[in-house]
């Protein structure tokens, strides 16, 4: 949802929802620097037809003076599809968007639409078995690590500017994706002068969980600042280059001194 008031705190939007129902999670990403909600945030109800209810009519209605943009999850790349039902009054990835996607991921190819500086996927990065490090002319500023997997969650990156959603990007289909303004070769266009070429790259990689009696894996997404010239920043803090940083679900990249934010999501199951 958008259009949400600078001063308003997760207890009062979990107040303003629960007349449609019970709610299991609510969440406004905030501004480092002033502590204070970005404009736009989420909130998961139990039950699908709670969120469809709140959906039609929450959007448009007045919460602390301000007129509220109460959406579904959207998949904003391709032809418009038909809307699922969805436990979510908000813009996160859904189950039946997911089911969706198993039959779009058997026929994926690059997204015709990223040759344009659009933001989407183009779904470029791949290694060239020729070239090794080298892309369509490009050399590469990272090589995947030996660790590095498809990804087995289906994780999402909500793209916003100026609290407008602009994109639902799918980052589970390959093990990374570069960022950057060289369409060739960047799966996420990042076309603001104060990026780079090749600005960063969120990479998947394998992480072995140990205790006493047992062993779990996991693939967890990275981010790595390929050493560009107006940093990238996860939540608010600017990375130190060429060292792989841990990301967890709700954090915020930026890029550059681009306004846009990139909000990371892990689909539910």
């Amino acid at each position: 949802m958008g259009n949400l008031s600078f001063d308003l705190d997760t207890d009062q939007l979990r107040k303003f929802f629960e007349k449609w129902g019970p709610i299991s999670d609510c969440f406004l990403p905030q501004d480092r620097t002033t502590q204070k909600p970005r404009g736009f945030g989420f909130v998961t109800f139990r039950d699908a037809a709670d969120a469809k209810l709140a959906v039609s009519q929450a959007d448009g209605t007045e919460l602390d003076g301000r007129q509220l943009r109460v959406n579904v999850a959207e998949d904003t790349r391709g032809p418009p599809q038909s809307q699922p039902s969805t436990q979510r009054a908000s813009k996160w990835g859904t189950k039946a968007e997911d089911d969706e996607d198993d039959e779009r991921e058997r026929r994926y190819e690059a997204d015709e639409d990223a040759a344009k500086p659009d933001f989407g996927l183009s779904g470029a990065l791949a290694k060239d078995e020729n070239h090794g490090n080298v892309y369509k002319g490009h050399v590469l500023k990272w090589t995947e690590p030996d660790d590095a997997r498809k990804p087995v969650d289906r994780w999402r990156i909500y793209e916003y500017k100026n609290g407008e959603q602009v994109k639902v990007l799918h980052i589970h289909r390959q093990s990374a994706f570069l960022i950057g303004r060289i369409k060739d070769i960047a799966d996420i266009l990042t076309m603001h002068p104060s990026c780079s070429g090749q600005h960063a790259v969120v990479q998947f990689r394998l992480k072995i969980l140990k205790d006493d009696l047992d062993e779990v894996r996991v693939i967890l997404p990275y981010v790595m600042d390929l050493e560009s010239t107006n940093g990238t920043f996860l939540n608010g803090e600017r990375l130190a280059p060429a060292r792989y940083v841990e990301l967890r679900e709700k954090d915020m990249l930026k890029f550059g001194s681009s306004s846009r934010e990139y909000v990371l999501i892990r689909a539910p199951a």
